[in-house]
């Protein structure tokens, strides 16, 4: 009878054991993906809309020369974004706005009257 319980005992455990991940889990948002090409003087797509709580990446691909991007308002520090590769740039957007950047790499002549730049607008969730 006592041996019963003991192993009656280690098989409840055990099943808690189990059973609890799928009950702390918490719900990761899905995650938001862009394919953005960066040129001279240009980001395209230039706009992006997501949702406040949205996981986004952003796939950045230059087609002519090495350029930068600075999100510093999700966190994240300058990165290069070299010809012809994707520099991978995510963040959870937990604030609401429009967030401009603009290229942080000086890339031609033009770079310093550039006027264009990647708007990233951030709605709440409509209920």
């Amino acid at each position: 009878m006592k041996r019963l319980l003991v192993v009656s005992a280690i098989l409840v455990v055990a099943m808690l054991a189990f059973a609890l991940p799928v009950f702390t889990q918490t719900e990761t948002p899905e995650a938001k993906v862009f394919e953005i090409t960066a040129k001279k003087y240009a980001f395209e797509p230039s706009q992006i809309t997501v949702n406040k709580g949205d996981k986004v990446v952003l796939k950045i691909k230059s087609e002519d020369t090495t350029h930068g991007i600075e999100i510093s308002n999700f966190g994240q520090k300058r990165q290069l974004i070299e010809k012809d590769k994707v520099t991978t740039v995510e963040f959870v957007a937990d604030k609401v706005g429009i967030f401009e950047y603009r290229c942080k790499k000086f890339c031609g002549f033009g770079h310093i009257f550039s006027f264009e730049k990647l708007k990233i607008e951030i709605k709440e969730k409509a209920a």
